[in-house]
């Protein structure tokens, strides 16, 4: 995808000089009609404004610095699985164009980044230990990455686990999918505890899973995620040890690194479901959809176990928790972290009903799930937006777990099917989307008086969107991937002018 005659030298510049030209062109044309010469009026001075990326999405260098085949790289390769063929390969080409991306979120004034470290390129396997040993050039790499962005005066929130789990250790100990997997949770800690010690003086808050529903649910139970395996009782086996696995994690980051400062947590998902209509059939199915999505992983961090609607509908093929275990979940976050994108309208149907597309975790729910018309729709099918939603899931959340809320992912896919950027680059949309979602983070901080931390839309840039490929467009820069120059669209305009230096 890259030219290769261009140096990364040449890209950055040529990045940032025509980024920095159409900022101060939009600036010239009469600020956002909307904005306010105050940083984000309505929330609190200490409120945080970030944007976020993951390793595999961004990255590239799939074999630079060390860096060894994780699952998506297996699974990217395998015909048919993403959208036109496309892999991480070299997405944005992050490893080698770092610099001018600081460059890049300096030029819209951004203060916090949220990333992700490649447990592949972090660390490599290593035959005789039977296990994962460090790799200094990968771990140098997001030392000169985290010290840079601390230097230009961005926090560094970092994610440990977003989706990529080593290759060698899906094949030799087992992956999520195995059943109480006491020697991949080993080699997380291990993992965790190499970069909480390395990084963590610089780290203002650690997420140790990004949306594990996501690659338990996509990956072990639809099968249209890495691995791409297909099963009605995997994807709680994957819960029960991701969880299991978070909460050694965040024992031995408080036992042993706590004095470095910094908070930790695990990145939740949640599209919020509302009843299609007020039967009282729709409306506990909304609360059951609810129960099955964030439920599932926030309540066995309140109460050590899992909602109890989830083992009257999954039965035994729900795990148990053993005491230590359960005493070792509760309260093992010290902020909840959700991300939200969409809303949906939940019905129920009798059990058995939801057609032949409907497969383990989904059919478990015994529940339809549709979108009103009237809702936009982003350029990604389950994409609808209903701002007021993001609110709902705070208040729901909130309900549950007495302290702080922050939101780690909100986005929209432009429409970009084109051969020219502006569609993209201009999208009102995104803007609206962006700018209408954040207005109900201020009512639900002035309003609601919930203890709402901080925002990260989603994404700094344009990236590989898992199975979607590259036809998914959520960046506030757009990516030209036959150059790699970056151009910022109206929603990066728009924080420039409304969320500078927040």
């Amino acid at each position: 995808m890259v030219v290769a005659a261009a140096t990364a030298a040449a890209v950055v510049a040529t990045t940032v000089s025509r980024s920095a030209v159409l900022l101060a062109a939009s600036s010239a044309h009469g600020a956002d009609p909307l904005a306010d010469e105050t940083c984000s009026p309505g929330f609190p001075e200490d409120f945080i404004w970030g944007l976020g990326t993951a390793a595999y999405q961004i990255e590239g260098g799939a074999a630079a610095l060390g860096r060894e085949p994780s699952i998506w790289d297996t699974f990217s390769h395998t015909p048919g699985k993403v959208h036109d063929g496309d892999t991480g390969d070299v997405a944005c080409d992050h490893v080698r164009l770092w610099r001018g991306d600081i460059e890049l979120m300096k030029s819209i004034g951004l203060r916090h980044y949220r990333l992700s470290i490649s447990w592949s390129r972090a660390m490599s396997w290593d035959e005789d230990s039977h296990g994962m040993v460090p790799n200094p050039d990968g771990l140098g790499f997001y030392e000169d990455l985290i010290r840079g962005l601390v230097a230009a005066g961005i926090t560094p929130y970092v994610t440990l686990y977003h989706w990529d789990l080593p290759q060698k250790l899906h094949d030799e100990l087992g992956g999520w999918h195995t059943p109480n997997n006491g020697a991949l949770q080993a080699e997380f800690v291990k993992y965790a505890s190499l970069c909480f010690g390395r990084y963590g003086k610089w780290v203002e808050m650690w997420f140790t899973f990004n949306e594990p529903q996501t690659f338990a649910v996509q990956g072990y139970s639809d099968g249209t995620h890495a691995p791409g395996m297909v099963s009605s009782e995997l994807p709680y086996v994957v819960a029960h040890n991701v969880l299991n696995t978070h909460a050694a994690a965040v024992a031995v980051f408080r036992r042993r690194y706590a004095y470095l400062g910094g908070r930790i947590s695990i990145t939740l998902n949640c599209d919020i479901n509302l009843p299609a209509t007020q039967s009282a059939e729709d409306q506990a199915a909304a609360e059951r959809a609810n129960e099955f999505w964030l439920g599932w992983w926030l309540e066995p961090i309140v109460s050590g176990d899992y909602p109890k609607v989830m083992r009257e509908y999954v039965g035994d093929r729900l795990p148990s928790f053993s005491k230590e275990q359960s005493l070792a979940l509760v309260q093992s976050i010290d902020i909840v972290a959700l991300n939200h994108y969409a809303t949906n309208l939940a019905s129920a149907v009798p059990d058995g009903e939801q057609g032949d597309a409907y497969n383990g975790w989904i059919a478990d729910q015994v529940l339809r799930k549709t979108s009103d018309p009237s809702w936009a729709q982003g350029n990604s099918v389950w994409l609808h937006a209903y701002p007021p939603g993001i609110r709902l899931l705070l208040r729901w959340a909130a309900l549950r777990w007495a302290g702080d809320l922050i939101i780690t992912e909100n986005g929209w896919s432009c429409h970009s099917m084109t051969y020219s950027p502006l569609p993209a680059v201009m999208s009102a949309s995104q803007l609206a989307y962006h700018r209408n979602y954040t207005e109900q983070l201020r009512l639900a901080i002035q309003v609601d008086r919930l203890p709402l931390r901080g925002y990260f839309g989603w994404s700094l840039m344009d990236n590989f969107e898992w199975a979607e490929g590259y036809s998914k467009r959520f960046g506030l820069f757009y990516v030209d991937y036959s150059t790699q120059q970056r151009l910022p669209k109206a929603a990066a305009r728009w924080w420039n002018e409304t969320r500078r230096h927040c």
